[in-house]
Protein backbone atom coordinates (compact mmCIF):
# COMPACT_ATOMS: atom_id res chain seq x y z
CA UNK A 1 0.00 0.00 0.00
CA UNK A 2 1.33 3.45 -0.94
CA UNK A 3 1.76 6.42 1.33
CA UNK A 4 -0.17 9.65 1.24
CA UNK A 5 1.78 12.79 0.36
CA UNK A 6 -0.65 15.08 2.23
CA UNK A 7 -2.49 14.72 5.52
CA UNK A 8 -5.97 13.29 5.65
CA UNK A 9 -7.39 16.71 6.63
CA UNK A 10 -5.53 18.45 3.79
CA UNK A 11 -6.96 15.99 1.27
CA UNK A 12 -10.49 16.36 2.63
CA UNK A 13 -10.17 20.17 2.51
CA UNK A 14 -8.83 19.92 -1.05
CA UNK A 15 -11.96 17.98 -2.07
CA UNK A 16 -14.04 20.87 -0.72
CA UNK A 17 -12.01 23.45 -2.66
CA UNK A 18 -12.22 21.41 -5.85
CA UNK A 19 -15.98 20.92 -5.40
CA UNK A 20 -16.44 24.70 -5.35
CA UNK A 21 -14.14 25.17 -8.35
CA UNK A 22 -15.73 22.37 -10.37
CA UNK A 23 -19.31 23.47 -9.69
CA UNK A 24 -18.49 26.85 -11.22
CA UNK A 25 -16.99 25.14 -14.26
CA UNK A 26 -18.99 21.92 -14.81
CA UNK A 27 -22.31 22.71 -13.05
CA UNK A 28 -23.78 19.27 -12.25
CA UNK A 29 -23.63 17.57 -8.87
CA UNK A 30 -22.58 14.16 -10.23
CA UNK A 31 -19.55 15.18 -12.22
CA UNK A 32 -18.42 17.87 -9.78
CA UNK A 33 -18.60 15.58 -6.76
CA UNK A 34 -16.81 12.74 -8.56
CA UNK A 35 -14.02 14.92 -9.93
CA UNK A 36 -13.48 16.64 -6.57
CA UNK A 37 -13.08 13.27 -4.84
CA UNK A 38 -10.83 11.66 -7.44
CA UNK A 39 -8.64 14.72 -7.99
CA UNK A 40 -8.26 15.47 -4.26
CA UNK A 41 -7.20 11.89 -3.59
CA UNK A 42 -4.73 12.00 -6.51
CA UNK A 43 -3.39 15.35 -5.23
CA UNK A 44 -2.85 13.71 -1.84
CA UNK A 45 -1.00 10.72 -3.25
CA UNK A 46 -3.80 8.16 -3.64
CA UNK A 47 -4.72 7.38 -7.22
CA UNK A 48 -7.69 5.02 -7.38
CA UNK A 49 -8.23 5.29 -11.15
CA UNK A 50 -5.98 6.34 -14.01
CA UNK A 51 -6.40 9.89 -15.34
CA UNK A 52 -7.69 8.70 -18.72
CA UNK A 53 -10.39 6.63 -16.98
CA UNK A 54 -11.49 9.73 -15.08
CA UNK A 55 -11.99 11.55 -18.35
CA UNK A 56 -13.97 8.59 -19.78
CA UNK A 57 -16.22 8.31 -16.72
CA UNK A 58 -16.96 12.05 -16.80
CA UNK A 59 -19.36 11.78 -19.75
CA UNK A 60 -21.33 8.95 -18.16
CA UNK A 61 -21.51 10.63 -14.77
CA UNK A 62 -22.77 13.88 -16.30
CA UNK A 63 -26.10 12.28 -17.18
CA UNK A 64 -26.62 11.15 -13.58
CA UNK A 65 -26.94 14.79 -12.55
CA UNK A 66 -30.25 16.10 -11.31
CA UNK A 67 -31.57 12.70 -10.25
CA UNK A 68 -30.59 11.09 -13.59
CA UNK A 69 -31.01 13.14 -16.75
CA UNK A 70 -32.18 16.21 -14.78
CA UNK A 71 -35.40 14.34 -13.95
CA UNK A 72 -35.13 14.85 -10.20
CA UNK A 73 -36.79 11.46 -9.77
CA UNK A 74 -33.63 9.40 -9.29
CA UNK A 75 -30.83 9.19 -6.78
CA UNK A 76 -29.00 12.42 -6.02
CA UNK A 77 -26.03 12.32 -8.38
CA UNK A 78 -23.66 13.56 -5.67
CA UNK A 79 -24.40 10.46 -3.59
CA UNK A 80 -24.33 8.20 -6.67
CA UNK A 81 -20.92 9.60 -7.65
CA UNK A 82 -19.68 9.25 -4.09
CA UNK A 83 -20.79 5.61 -4.03
CA UNK A 84 -19.07 5.05 -7.38
CA UNK A 85 -15.83 6.52 -6.05
CA UNK A 86 -15.99 4.32 -2.94
CA UNK A 87 -16.60 1.27 -5.13
CA UNK A 88 -13.64 2.16 -7.34
CA UNK A 89 -11.45 2.61 -4.27
CA UNK A 90 -12.48 -0.72 -2.76
CA UNK A 91 -11.69 -2.35 -6.08
CA UNK A 92 -13.77 -5.46 -6.70
CA UNK A 93 -12.49 -7.04 -9.92
CA UNK A 94 -14.59 -9.13 -12.29
CA UNK A 95 -11.94 -11.85 -12.49
CA UNK A 96 -11.75 -12.26 -8.71
CA UNK A 97 -15.35 -11.48 -7.79
CA UNK A 98 -16.19 -12.65 -4.29
CA UNK A 99 -19.73 -12.37 -2.94
CA UNK A 100 -18.61 -11.84 0.67
CA UNK A 101 -16.36 -8.96 -0.35
CA UNK A 102 -19.11 -7.55 -2.57
CA UNK A 103 -21.47 -7.53 0.42
CA UNK A 104 -18.80 -5.93 2.65
CA UNK A 105 -18.24 -3.16 0.12
CA UNK A 106 -21.98 -2.54 -0.20
CA UNK A 107 -22.24 -2.39 3.59
CA UNK A 108 -19.42 0.16 3.66
CA UNK A 109 -21.34 2.44 1.28
CA UNK A 110 -24.65 1.84 3.06
CA UNK A 111 -23.29 2.35 6.58
CA UNK A 112 -21.25 5.46 5.79
CA UNK A 113 -22.35 7.65 2.90
CA UNK A 114 -25.94 6.49 2.56
CA UNK A 115 -26.59 6.60 6.29
CA UNK A 116 -25.39 10.23 6.33
CA UNK A 117 -27.89 11.08 3.58
CA UNK A 118 -30.76 9.30 5.30
CA UNK A 119 -29.90 11.00 8.59
CA UNK A 120 -29.72 14.48 7.07
CA UNK A 121 -32.19 14.31 4.14
CA UNK A 122 -34.36 11.27 4.94
CA UNK A 123 -33.87 10.22 1.31
CA UNK A 124 -31.42 9.66 -1.52
CA UNK A 125 -33.74 11.10 -4.17
CA UNK A 126 -32.72 14.34 -5.85
CA UNK A 127 -36.07 16.13 -5.38
CA UNK A 128 -36.23 15.11 -1.72
CA UNK A 129 -32.68 16.35 -1.10
CA UNK A 130 -33.53 19.64 -2.86
CA UNK A 131 -36.64 20.10 -0.71
CA UNK A 132 -34.76 19.41 2.50
CA UNK A 133 -31.77 21.57 1.52
CA UNK A 134 -33.64 24.50 -0.09
CA UNK A 135 -37.27 24.11 0.96
CA UNK A 136 -38.41 23.39 -2.60
CA UNK A 137 -37.54 21.32 -5.66
CA UNK A 138 -36.96 22.50 -9.21
CA UNK A 139 -37.73 20.90 -12.55
CA UNK A 140 -34.09 20.91 -13.65
CA UNK A 141 -34.98 19.76 -17.17
CA UNK A 142 -36.45 23.22 -17.77
CA UNK A 143 -33.71 25.66 -18.73
CA UNK A 144 -35.17 28.56 -16.75
CA UNK A 145 -35.56 26.50 -13.57
CA UNK A 146 -32.13 24.95 -14.01
CA UNK A 147 -30.62 28.43 -14.32
CA UNK A 148 -32.50 29.59 -11.22
CA UNK A 149 -31.26 26.56 -9.29
CA UNK A 150 -27.65 27.03 -10.39
CA UNK A 151 -27.87 30.68 -9.36
CA UNK A 152 -28.43 29.79 -5.72
CA UNK A 153 -26.87 26.36 -5.19
CA UNK A 154 -23.50 27.37 -3.72
CA UNK A 155 -22.50 23.73 -4.03
CA UNK A 156 -25.80 22.26 -2.81
CA UNK A 157 -24.60 18.90 -1.54
CA UNK A 158 -21.52 18.74 -3.77
CA UNK A 159 -19.06 20.02 -1.17
CA UNK A 160 -20.38 18.02 1.77
CA UNK A 161 -20.60 14.80 -0.27
CA UNK A 162 -17.13 15.25 -1.77
CA UNK A 163 -15.64 15.79 1.68
CA UNK A 164 -17.59 12.93 3.30
CA UNK A 165 -16.72 10.49 0.52
CA UNK A 166 -13.07 11.52 0.52
CA UNK A 167 -12.99 10.93 4.28
CA UNK A 168 -14.66 7.51 3.89
CA UNK A 169 -12.14 6.44 1.24
CA UNK A 170 -9.22 7.66 3.36
CA UNK A 171 -10.62 5.77 6.37
CA UNK A 172 -10.77 2.63 4.23
CA UNK A 173 -7.23 3.32 2.99
CA UNK A 174 -6.02 3.49 6.61
CA UNK A 175 -7.67 0.10 7.24
CA UNK A 176 -5.87 -1.38 4.20
CA UNK A 177 -9.09 -1.81 2.21
CA UNK A 178 -8.32 0.48 -0.74
CA UNK A 179 -7.05 -1.66 -3.56
CA UNK A 180 -6.05 0.93 -6.16
CA UNK A 181 -5.86 -0.08 -9.80
CA UNK A 182 -3.28 -2.21 -11.57
CA UNK A 183 -0.56 0.20 -12.62
CA UNK A 184 -1.03 2.56 -9.68
CA UNK A 185 1.73 2.97 -7.08
CA UNK A 186 -0.42 0.91 -4.66
CA UNK A 187 -0.87 -2.15 -6.90
CA UNK A 188 1.81 -3.94 -8.87
CA UNK A 189 0.76 -5.72 -12.07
Amino acid sequence: MGKLTKTKNEIIQKSNELAIEYEAKYKGCGQCTFLAIIDALRWGGLEIIPKDMEDRLFSGICVLTGGVGLSGDGTCAAVASGALAIGLALGIQRETFNEARFRENCATVRNTLLSRYYEKYNSLLCKDVQRKFFGKAWDLARGDMGAEFLGITKGCVIMETAMATTEIILDEFEKGNVKGYVGSPEVKA
